[in-house]
């Protein structure tokens, strides 16, 4: 009986063309997944909208950057100047679900406007 010989074939100049255009894509594809969530997380702001993040241990985030107590008031001033939406600026306060009430409860008051200020809508997303 003969015996057939199996070797393993080599990739041909057009499979690997072909592989590297599919690992090209892919990881085409992956970088404008990541980075078009960070576009339409900041889309909202050229609207008036304003969404802060609330962790667990009670860290503020603004787009992905966490920001300091002491520097909420000036960015929601800055932020009402510049508010062009119908109803002027949004503030969202996106708390974690992990978060307690009372955590929560502080930071909506740290974000409520002031009456010397331009009044803004305060918004609360429960997650």
């Amino acid at each position: 009986m003969p015996t057939e010989s199996h070797q393993p074939s080599t990739p041909s100049f057009r499979d690997a063309i072909g592989l590297a255009l599919l690992s090209t894509t892919l990881l085409a594809l992956a970088f404008w997944g990541i980075t078009l969530s960070q576009v339409l997380e900041r889309q909202p702001a050229h609207e008036g909208v304003m969404t802060f993040r609330l962790s667990r241990g009670g860290e503020l985030r603004l787009w992905n950057q966490p920001v300091r107590p002491q520097d909420i008031s000036l960015l929601l001033e800055r932020a009402a100047t510049r508010a062009r939406g119908p109803s002027g600026l949004v503030v969202r306060l996106i708390p974690d679900p992990e978060v307690p009430w009372g955590v929560t409860h502080r930071f909506l008051n740290e974000l409520r406007p002031v009456a010397s200020q331009q009044p803004w809508i305060l918004q609360l997303q429960l997650p």
